[in-house]
């Protein structure tokens, strides 16, 4: 399945969001705490963490191995930086490529993590046949990502404003499996887990996406700045109130796969 995604803009949204990403991102260290808890009990010698970010989820990682090679990859060169300043990342390897074009020979490592990062690929097929290729045998892949119901309140509202798409679509489970299974992986567990979020109102709600980089980069979005007027009738549809504000529902699917080669 190919997602009709602008990889220009994702680069730069995520470099952009650099240095406002940790203050913003409650939910991303929710989630990967979460699938740090999903990670199957074994020793990794080498370990890849795919869309790094500011190293949140590395450190847990690397902390956890450290005696491991730990490599943290991301499409954004100022996200590696934040990574190689937190503590237990001193050693890690940095990486600046793309997830789905992994420079890095077959079999060469034995856990692969990524948290909330993968929704941002272009092709699936892709991504977890590359990621299959680098595993080696009985390797894990342990990834979080949204699901197809995340932002549904803010998709309906904009829906009610304008026909053009503003926030991204997100993989189903069955779409996941379907292509995990495709690349070769095996013994495949996906759960979903929905986490509510407040806001006071809408536009803060999209502060906080714009301030972690998760901007729409679909290509068929509306190339125009959002107007005065289209903001207050997105803040009508979104049936704010003014005494308890609104909400924002996260699907996160949290995916755990293993290898079986040979």
């Amino acid at each position: 399945m190919t997602a009709l995604l602008d990889k220009q803009r994702v680069r730069a949204s995520f470099a952009k969001a650099s240095a406002s990403y940790d203050e913003m991102a409650t939910l991303q260290r929710k989630v990967g705490r979460q699938l740090f808890a999903c990670i199957p009990s074994q020793e990794n010698s080498k370990i890849l963490d795919l869309g790094c970010g500011t190293g949140f989820f590395t450190q847990l990682v690397a902390a956890a191995n450290q005696d491991a090679d730990v490599y943290a990859l991301d499409l954004a060169l100022s996200m590696l930086g934040k990574t190689k300043s937190r503590e237990n990342c001193c050693d890690v390897s940095l990486v600046c490529a793309d997830a789905e074009q992994l420079p890095f020979v077959d079999n060469s490592m034995q856990l692969l993590s990524s948290n909330l990062a993968l929704q941002w690929c272009q092709n699936l097929g892709l991504l977890f046949t590359g990621v299959h290729r680098v595993l080696e045998n009985q390797g894990s892949f342990v990834f979080s990502t949204f699901g197809p119901n995340a932002l549904n309140e803010l998709k309906s509202a904009w829906a009610k404003v304008d026909a053009y798409p503003h926030v991204n679509d997100f993989c189903s489970e069955k779409v996941l499996r379907y292509a995990l299974e495709e690349a070769g992986f095996c013994d495949i567990q996906i759960k979903s887990e929905t986490y509510e979020s407040k806001y006071k109102t809408v536009l803060d709600l999209m502060r906080e996406l714009k301030g972690i980089g998760a901007r729409n980069a679909n290509l068929a979005r509306k190339k125009t700045l959002t107007s005065k007027g289209d903001l207050l009738r997105l803040q009508d549809a979104y049936s704010e109130d003014a005494v308890s504000g609104i909400k924002a529902s996260f699907e996160i699917l949290y995916v755990v796969a293993r290898v079986r080669k040979g």
